[in-house]
């Protein structure tokens, strides 16, 4: 498994197009099934989202970014997220210490 947290924000200023509701929807969805944390972020230009994913692959990820809508019309902001003992492993098999 591979955690990433992903930062999701419309564009400024934000297009007629903008479907917001249906890019909202699809991370209700994501919590409501347990397959990500979700946390709505209010700033000036409307609401973003940051949102906690565990997945299986790159591709899953990707699946998750491509379906939705927020793509067409804002900007995601993806981060690696690695766990305290991944990084003690790392360390160590690094010599570090």
């Amino acid at each position: 498994m591979s955690k990433f947290l992903i930062l999701a924000r419309p564009s400024k200023p934000l297009p007629e197009k903008a479907n917001v509701e249906s890019a909202r929807q699809q991370w209700i969805e994501l919590r409501d099934k347990n397959k990500a944390e979700v946390y709505e972020i209010i700033e000036d230009n409307g609401a973003g989202f940051a949102a906690f994913v565990d997945v299986d692959d790159h591709d899953e990820l990707m699946g998750i970014l491509f379906r939705n809508p927020l793509g067409s019309w804002g900007e995601y902001q993806v981060y690696a997220l690695g766990t305290l003992e991944g990084e003690m492993r790392a360390m160590q098999s690094a010599g570090m210490l």
